[in-house]
């Protein structure tokens, strides 16, 4: 910088679903996981939060599957509140999640998921 400028404050972007969700992958990859705990991780959120598969979720609500903007607000909202936290948790557990094996490091990912979506599950109104 010359002068008298000044550093510009960074763009800010509004937050959606799939701004949530990119920063709930990128946790997940930084822990190490690989392969197909991405998957395993939404189907275990999606039975805690909804009691249901995903399947069942986006048949039920009159979905298309693989595009979250076509379930109920209520829907995409807990997704959005519920990988927030998870993402928080996952970050929070960086350089803790280890095993002797890329299938016991999914598998503690997979379960860490599954707690915060049974933890989120109870401020829901369903």
């Amino acid at each position: 910088m010359i002068g008298d400028s000044q550093v510009l404050a960074p763009q800010r972007k509004r937050v959606d679903g799939a701004i949530v969700n990119k920063r709930f992958t990128q946790s997940i990859r930084d822990n190490g996981g690989a392969g197909d705990v991405f998957q395993r991780s939404v189907v275990e959120e999606t039975r805690e939060l909804f009691d249901c598969t995903v399947n069942e979720l986006y048949r039920e609500t009159g979905g298309k599957k693989g595009r979250r903007e076509t379930l109920p607000q209520a829907a995409q909202e807990a997704y959005m509140v519920n990988e927030s936290l998870a993402a928080n948790e996952l970050e929070r557990q960086i350089g803790t999640i280890g095993g002797d094996s890329q299938d016991e490091v999914n598998d503690q990912i997979v379960g860490s998921v599954r707690q915060t979506s049974k933890n989120t599950r109870r401020w829901l109104p369903w």
